[in-house]
């Protein structure tokens, strides 16, 4: 998979495993530029609801139909969320930390 863009200085420079945990409320930082990044915080708490609901979903529906092979169906689903989180997630440029005093 080709590295993902930079939104400050637009190099090719993010790797899959840097966006994935810029995906999960995490900073990065451009190998190219500097800046420091992270997800754009309101896709990231959408995203978070939907994980919460797909687990909350089968761990219902396995618990009312009394088949606890139903929670298999998560391992799919959150494995397609996350491909989708790390796809599309797109990235904000933070400010940078103020050193402590």
């Amino acid at each position: 998979m080709e590295p993902y863009k930079c939104p400050k200085c637009s190099a090719a420079c993010i790797s899959v495993k840097d966006k994935y945990k810029a995906g999960s409320w995490r900073d990065i930082h451009c190998e190219h530029c500097g800046a420091r990044l992270s997800g754009h915080p309101w896709f990231m708490a959408a995203i978070y609801m939907v994980y919460f609901w797909v687990v909350a979903w089968f761990i219902f529906w396995s618990y009312f139909e009394r088949n606890w092979w139903l929670l298999l169906g998560l391992i799919p689903s959150w494995l397609l969320l996350d491909y989708l989180n790390v796809r599309f997630m797109p990235l904000v440029i933070l400010r940078a930390k103020k050193p402590a005093k």
